[in-house]
């Protein structure tokens, strides 16, 4: 079945790899390995949009997608995310002015970064997120927060900003959402901060980070042109934590002003870039495929008991495609909602760190660049000498 581009809508799909089908729950931790074996899988069917390079899983199902407060895809234990979050909060708290503003957070995970934004601005907010495990209503810092998904139109609070981090690349509609936002903006003044996954990264890699819940993929010449035909003016936009994330800033009613971006705004360039990645994804992400089953069969022949340390949605795909027969001796995480539990499909077992110091793995693979320096401070903190390998 065709289906039109959601970002320009000038530009009927093209495909160009078939991932096959992989887990759906990527967030997902189970207490019985056999019911994480079980668990839901999808296609993955990937399409560009040769007019503006956006991406999209075709084969996507809404059906089988569920978001509900057992999923936690929370990446604030990480000291490396959480410098970064600090730093984002700083940013937005300084250029848009927020003290006695409103934020409005779509997608707010656990409400660490809407609760620190407030709190740094002297701001309010309302924060959405059906994976939001925390107390409801009014918090001390001055936002409150609902778990279930943020309501359209009339029923949404009015803002005058709205973020919304690693949840747009989710939704089966992203120009609706944007449109949405627009028209409840009105005639207001408003300010918008979006940020998701850079797709020329991930699809210049491996591709451990296309999964499942992330139905479509952005560059910056994709979300230029969705934001823009939805009625937001780009104030800026360009790449964050070491390349891997993509934001955009975007205003309404602010007048005639320079945009606050001192950059241009990318166009044929970006798409360009993003379309070199597209053409060689397929086979770039069979050969990693390969190469790490092969690379992971070595390690364990030569009793070096390899383990992964990551047990997000990275490292969950990473799984899927180079061990589902489970030779990994570990594989391990710091958010301590996991341990003990089993990942989707695969059915592998996550622990805590400290189990390492009896394992004594030589290997330790990761799938995320970005967190190599706080995980090899870890490994000495806790006497593991490990060649530490990147996925």
């Amino acid at each position: 079945m065709s289906h039109s581009c959601d970002a320009c809508a000038e530009a009927t799909l093209i495909p160009f790899a078939d991932l096959g089908d992989i887990p759906v729950l990527c967030g997902v931790h189970w207490a019985d390995a056999g019911a994480a074996a079980a668990s839901p899988v999808g296609r993955m069917t990937l399409a560009y949009c040769p007019n503006c390079a956006y991406v999209r899983n075709t084969a996507f199902d809404p059906a089988l997608m569920v978001y509900d407060t057992t999923m936690d895809t929370n990446l604030h234990h990480s000291p490396a995310f959480q410098a970064f979050s600090a730093e984002l909060v700083k940013h937005l708290a300084d250029r848009y002015r927020l003290s006695g503003k409103r934020v409005l957070d779509i997608g707010c995970g656990q409400g660490e970064f809407l609760r620190e934004l407030c709190h740094t601005a002297g701001a309010t907010g309302v924060g959405y997120d059906a994976m939001y495990a925390g107390p409801q209503g009014r918090d001390p810092s001055g936002a409150e927060f609902h778990t279930g998904y943020a309501p359209r139109g009339a029923a949404l609070p009015d803002f005058d900003l709205f973020t919304s981090r690693h949840w747009f690349e989710h939704l089966a509609d992203p120009y609706e959402f944007l449109a949405d936002l627009r028209e409840r903006a009105g005639d207001r003044r408003a300010y918008g901060y979006l940020e998701v996954p850079d797709a020329v990264y991930d699809l210049a890699t491996a591709g451990w980070e296309v999964i499942y819940p992330h139905v479509s993929y952005f560059d910056a010449s994709s979300l230029v042109r969705i934001v823009e035909r939805a009625g937001w003016r780009v104030e800026d936009t360009g790449t964050l934590f070491g390349g891997m994330f993509r934001f955009i800033e975007m205003s309404v009613n602010a007048g005639d002003r320079p945009r606050l971006g001192d950059q241009p705004i990318p166009r044929e360039d970006a798409r360009d870039r993003q379309l070199a990645a597209v053409s060689g994804f397929a086979e770039r992400n069979r050969a990693e495929r390969s190469r790490w089953r092969g690379r992971i069969g070595e390690l364990v022949e030569r009793g070096a008991n390899p383990v992964l340390w990551g047990a997000g949605s990275r490292g969950v795909q990473f799984l899927t495609f180079a061990d589902a027969d489970r030779r990994l001796s570990a594989v391990v995480d710091v958010n301590p909602r996991k341990w003990g539990r089993y990942l989707p499909v695969t059915a592998h077992r996550v622990d805590a760190p400290e189990t390492l110091t009896e394992l004594r793995p030589e290997a330790v693979i990761i799938t995320n660049p970005a967190y190599r320096a706080e995980i090899a401070e870890a490994l000495r903190e806790l006497g593991v000498e490990a060649e530490l390998l990147i996925a």
